[in-house]
């Protein structure tokens, strides 16, 4: 192979394990080369000889949510390009089917892990990530209890800047509409809210339950009905947001003429729907990229020290704000 290409072993090797420290157009070469030959390399015998499998392990709560879909999606790509497999697995949020999932990593001899934790954590969750003995790198949420790395959506000012959007275009009865107070992002998406409606010398007037379509009809009926009402309203997620949108949809209030919406996070109809809708919008692409790409500078000792990087949500300006000329931010 190496006779072939011209080069020496420690270069096929280089390109072999990902093509550190190769040049671009080496790297091509001695890819192509490899393509023509029908190349491809023994991932066991490799294992045994640097210790180390080439793989990744991924733990996300559902593969069923547009988030951590797209997430997943971005993960594989990028480990691909370097040569590394993705082990998957879900947690379904709970603590014991992420210590169960540990333990397929660790027979599996996993290089690495990209992890969101469950939102009930445990120690014994903990005591086997130690166990695992691998560089850990948590998205979405912190591990709490865990000094790892962390990738996280900057949730306090994009929760800021949406209740201020809310409160410089005249709305002073902003309802904050559920999401499950036990999650890092609800908890600091809540406080971003409260310090822009605090700030404006407005009351918060919060609903934390909108579990489904029921109680979100109850909580913004309640609401409603009450001294003053409601002139705008907030979802903390996808799912209070659509229950919003449906709630005042059926019970026939004008978006936004009556009751303003914006929602945390975007996803498919949030543009084509009428009236649109407004929405702090994460970059799943760049919080995935960043998170598989520090995962393997730690894998490789490029980066020994935890890093903690939040990477900012934008305002996406649609119609249910009811000020659609604004500028997006």
């Amino acid at each position: 192979m190496a006779r072939i290409a011209g080069v020496g072993t420690t270069t096929v090797s280089r390109v072999i394990n990902g093509g550190d420290r190769v040049a671009p157009e080496m790297l091509a070469h001695v890819r192509k080369v490899m393509e023509e030959l029908g190349y491809e390399p023994n991932q066991a015998a490799r294992a045994l000889k640097s210790a180390r499998s080439k793989t990744i392990g991924l733990i996300i709560p559902s593969i069923v949510d547009p988030f951590f879909a797209e997430f997943a999606s971005v993960v594989e790509l990028m480990a691909r390009e370097k040569d590394y497999a993705v082990i998957f697995l879900t947690s379904h949020d709970r603590a014991e089917r992420g210590m169960a999932d540990l333990k397929i990593l660790e027979r599996h001899r996993a290089d690495g892990l990209l992890i969101v934790p469950p939102r009930t954590g445990s120690k014994a969750l903990l005591d086997q990530l130690t166990q695992l003995g691998v560089p850990v790198v948590a998205f979405d949420r912190p591990l709490i209890g865990r000094n790892c790395s962390r990738i996280l959506c900057g949730n306090f000012p994009a929760a800021e800047i949406a209740t201020k959007h809310l409160i410089d275009h005249g709305r002073k009865r902003i309802l904050v509409l559920g999401g499950d107070p036990r999650l890092h992002t609800i908890q600091q998406r809540l406080e971003g809210y409260e310090k822009a409606i605090g700030e404006a010398g407005l009351e918060p007037i919060i609903e934390m339950d909108a579990s489904d379509y029921a109680s979100a009809e109850a909580a913004i009926t309640r609401r409603i009905k009450q001294k003053g009402g409601i002139d705008a309203i907030f979802g903390l997620y996808n799912q209070s947001t659509i229950r919003a949108y449906e709630v005042l949809q059926n019970r026939n209030i004008r978006v936004p003429d009556e009751i303003s919406l914006i929602g945390f996070d975007d996803f498919a109809l949030a543009s084509t729907l009428r009236p649109s809708i407004t929405v702090m919008r994460q970059n799943i692409t760049e919080m995935a990229q960043t998170a598989t790409r520090l995962l393997l500078q730690h894998m490789n000792g490029e980066v020994t020290s935890p890093q903690q990087i939040e990477i900012e949500a934008h305002l996406i300006v649609r119609q249910s704000c009811g000020f659609h000329g604004a500028t997006s931010k």
